[in-house]
């Protein structure tokens, strides 16, 4: 049974509106060998929050997770069996190929509010969300990959954004559901502070932001989770602003981040003018400026031979659409295995981003040893 045919079987297929063009287009892997169907025949689709869904976002836990057994918990809801211990974390495992689900794996992932401390970078951050999937919900789980997700910037936006517009829960859900289990660990922090401001993902006078994702977010997930550590194991995505962010970590520290997804991102990090960006996010140093765009930390870091990256942009985005080819073209001529989506009847929204990122997220899983490659 193919990846897609067995959502159907799942009942995973729910109807996710995506304008008068609706549904789910072709995109095109390419990258270091062959080209084929970027979701592989696995898309996974999910359907638009109802108010329902958006409800379960702003509970600690997800009132989803009274489904669950009960299991010891910490403080904050973490399972107690998440702690890592004193045994050394795995690198990266084949759990496709190994794991087998207990008899009573939960059906459903738990999503919590956690705070992650900005230790080294201090920068200021909002909570995060932390999604578990059922099999970080068993007594003895595995160690899991690691996504972490941003959302995009404008006024009042964070990270509760990736879960009301883009459904996060749901989506991990439904690919744990097709993969017995098995799915990354999320975390969405705030990349961008109480005030939903732009620091852009770089160090600076807006704040520490880079440090924070590079740092700070994964030294809290290693000392709390049990996750992989290879760079193999971790994913760096997001939406618009969240986007560039990802293709700037992606390219800027490929040794934390071997997988990236860009939904409708920008060219570059920008404040709205080059002037206005170099002045106030670079204090004026044109040249640190330049260095931060994705198109020299891709031609700086080349070749990247082990990096995966999924790009995708909506139709009718007439913004940031005609990026999402440039910047693609730009990874894949730097060694990166790529895949594109161009999501039919999409604009710049959410959308458009729920479905991009199920997608992105979905091919990635046989990448980091979740499911089994499309039949």
């Amino acid at each position: 049974m193919t990846r897609t045919r067995g959502l159907v079987a799942a009942g995973l297929v729910v109807g996710l509106a995506l304008g008068a063009a609706g549904g789910w287009g072709v995109a095109h892997a390419t990258g270091a060998g062959g080209t084929g169907s970027a979701a592989g025949g696995r898309a996974v689709v999910v359907a638009e929050p109802s108010r329902a869904s958006t409800a379960r976002a702003t509970t600690v836990p997800s009132a989803r997770s009274s489904a669950h057994a009960p299991i010891a918990t910490t403080a904050g809801g973490i399972p107690a069996a998440e702690a890592p211990g004193s045994t050394p974390a795995p690198a990266s495992v084949d759990l496709a190929r190994t794991w087998t689900a207990p008899a009573d794996l939960p059906t459903q992932g738990r999503l919590l509010r956690v705070t992650i401390p900005a230790t080294r970078s201090h920068f200021v951050a909002r909570q995060a969300l932390l999604y578990l999937p059922p099999a970080a919900l068993t007594a003895d789980p595995p160690a899991l990959p690691v996504d972490v997700l941003l959302s995009g910037q404008s006024r009042g936006a964070g990270p509760e954004d990736v879960q009301t517009g883009g459904a996060i829960e749901q989506t991990m859900d439904a690919l744990a559901t097709v993969d017995r289990g098995l799915a990354p660990i999320v975390v969405v922090p705030d990349q961008l502070g109480p005030r939903s401001a732009n620091p852009m993902c770089v160090d600076g006078a807006l704040g520490n932001s880079r440090t924070y994702l590079t740092e700070d977010v994964p030294a809290w997930v290693t000392s709390h989770l049990r996750v992989q550590t290879a760079a193999s194991a971790w994913t760096i995505g997001g939406f618009s602003q969240g986007g560039t962010c990802a293709i700037q970590l992606g390219a800027g520290d490929p040794s934390r981040f071997g997988n990236l997804i860009d939904v409708s991102g920008e060219d570059g990090p920008t404040l709205g003018s080059e002037t206005k960006t170099v002045d106030e996010g670079f204090a004026g140093n044109r040249a640190a400026w330049a260095a931060a765009q994705p198109a020299a930390l891709l031609r700086a870091g080349a070749p990247f031979r082990d990096s995966n990256a999924f790009f995708a942009a909506g139709a009718l985005d007439t913004t940031y659409g005609p990026v999402m080819p440039v910047m693609a073209e730009r990874a894949r001529a730097a060694g990166m295995h790529v895949a594109t989506w161009v999501v039919p009847g999409g604009r710049h929204s959410w959308v458009t981003a729920r479905a991009a990122l199920a997608a992105g997220l979905d091919w990635l899983q046989p990448r980091v040893g979740l499911g089994a490659p499309a039949a």
